[in-house]
């Protein structure tokens, strides 16, 4: 698992030692600072977004609330890239908002009228947190519906108005899970791709992608990988950092459940409208202009396009799900039976999930491909047979890529099975004869299905709607999904990419809805 990480570490200081980091010393305060601004818009309004929500959902009852409990939670079937796509076709030029609005001014050019141009920063902060703010949402609803209302409800015996109580009690206890939700959004705009290249914003994975692919500058590339890492390494020490040694979080009392205040007067619309205004923007806007492109004309071409994108797409997804999952198993088994130290090494394994697929497919380029030249080596040497690419330019590649990728997503939901349901039953197993693999069999397996099940749809989704590294490793001749959709929307012809965007997106509601019905089955 670490050893794209260990490469880049190699080649970077072996470009530096032959004098070739000129590009990356050049490029890299533009990535940064464009990044690190990126970054921190997003945070902040994705931030806002998700608090403020999960506050109006758990603490209030307005029209719609139960809808806007469950439905906010939708934007994350979306990915970032096909949200930037949607929106630019939204609110470009001969999208519908600008139509209508050249249709009730009389105008026929841009030079006519003023609109702002969504291709730029201010348009990337809008989309991406558009819909990212629900890892804010999620973390905040959650917190919210555990924490006790005692604290609250002594607030405001003591005199304090609602502002006041949220500001000075809710909001300083909320913040592990607001920090949670900022952190993870502020990661997906580092491992952004398809996005920022289309609002041309200098991101440093786009910098990384455009130095290997258009300079052909591996060195230069690797240097700015390894930055990326040390970046995403130093934000995750000082967030445990600034954590140690606090409480936030008291006992709940369980007779006093989360009290809703009824919202009346222009209180409430606005709540109401608030919910309705994101919920459009990272939902209603992008599937809506979706379902529009994809089904206003059909084409046979573009079916067939996505008939062939989807196949190689299920058969990696359905791979790349089993294997990962087969390794998050044995690593939540490992890690109930190893020390300190074997634990320590296994959360290590699973970083991948907070290093960019672009820094990891980089990674890994040059390492498969040394590998096939051996092996080829080989091959000639014992039965003078030249096998080809069987590392570097098949699927292997990108099943290797996924398994590093999304181990995390894996590991996470089966060691937390695993914790739940005990010893207690492996051992009673043991007991009334059951040993090895009949023990796994017939009770361990058994007894985990559900959250296998559960980690191989999520990680499932995640493959399905993975993009830089997909795009980096793929074997010539093969699209999935999200490659077709970035080549097509590259280029200007969104409208044949907009039925395989469709089917990402319906393919990531799969996973939201799976997990709401669970939040809702938790609650108490």
């Amino acid at each position: 698992m670490g050893l794209p990480i260990v490469w880049l570490g190699w080649s970077a200081l072996e470009a530096i030692a032959l004098g070739s980091n000129g590009l990356a010393a050049s490029m890299l305060p533009t990535a940064l600072r464009e990044t690190g601004v990126l970054m921190a818009s997003v945070g902040l309004v994705t931030g806002c977004a998700g608090l403020v929500a999960a506050w109006l959902v758990t603490h209030y009852e307005f029209p719609l609330r139960r809808l806007f409990d469950w439905a906010l939670v939708l934007p994350l079937a979306v990915p970032t890239y096909l949200a930037a796509y949607s929106y630019v076709e939204f609110l470009g030029f001969p999208g519908p908002l600008q139509t209508a609005l050249r249709t009730l001014n009389g105008a026929s050019t841009l030079q006519d009228y003023w609109f702002p141009d969504i291709r730029s920063n201010w348009g990337a902060v809008l989309v991406l947190s558009s819909v990212l703010y629900p890892y804010v949402y999620v973390a905040c609803r959650a917190f919210f519906l555990m924490q006790s209302s005692s604290l609250n409800i002594a607030a405001r015996t003591l005199g304090a108005g609602g502002m006041r109580t949220f500001f000075t009690v809710t909001l300083p206890l909320s913040r592990p899970a607001l920090v949670v939700g900022v952190t993870l959004a502020m990661m997906e705009v580092v491992n952004d791709l398809g996005a920022v290249q289309y609002f041309g914003v200098n991101a440093i994975t786009a910098i990384i992608y455009s130095t290997w692919i258009n300079r052909s500058d591996f060195g230069g590339a690797a240097q700015l990988a390894v930055t990326v890492v040390l970046v995403i390494g130093l934000l995750i020490a000082a967030e445990q950092r600034a954590r140690r040694d606090r409480v936030y979080l008291g006992r709940r009392d369980s007779r006093v459940p989360p009290a809703r205040e009824y919202l009346v007067g222009a209180q409430r619309w606005l709540a109401f409208g608030f919910c309705l205004v994101l919920l459009a923007l990272g939902f209603g806007i992008p599937v809506g202009q979706l379902g529009y492109l994809a089904f206003r004309v059909i084409l046979p071409e573009t079916v067939s396009m996505t008939i062939n994108a989807l196949i190689p797409t299920l058969i990696l997804a359905s791979l790349g799900a089993v294997i990962t999952v087969a390794i998050g198993l044995v690593a939540a088994k490992l890690a109930q039976r190893s020390g300190s130290t074997g634990r320590g090494a296994i959360r290590l394994a699973t970083l991948g999930y907070a290093i960019p697929g672009t820094v990891l497919a980089l990674g890994l380029l040059q390492p498969l491909g040394q590998a096939d030249l051996w092996f080829n080596r080989m091959t000639m040497a014992l039965i003078d047979w030249r096998p080809g690419l069987i590392l570097s330019g098949s699927m292997a590649a990108l099943l290797y890529v996924y398994a590093i990728r999304f181990l995390a997503v894996s590991h996470s939901t089966l060691d937390a099975a695993i914790k739940k349901r005990g010893d207690a039953m492996l051992d009673a197993g043991r007991v009334l004869g059951e040993r090895g693999l009949g023990l796994l069999l017939r009770i361990d397996l058994p007894t985990l299905m559900p959250a296998i099940l559960s980690a191989a749809t999520l990680v499932f989704v995640e493959i399905v709607k993975e993009l830089p590294a997909t795009l980096l490793l793929r074997p010539l001749g093969i699209d999935t999904l999200a490659t077709l959709v970035y080549s097509r929307a590259n280029v200007g012809l969104f409208a044949q990419a907009a039925l395989p965007a469709l089917f990402i997106v319906l393919a990531g509601l799969i996973p939201v809805i799976l997990a709401t019905r669970l939040g809702d089955r938790r609650k108490v």
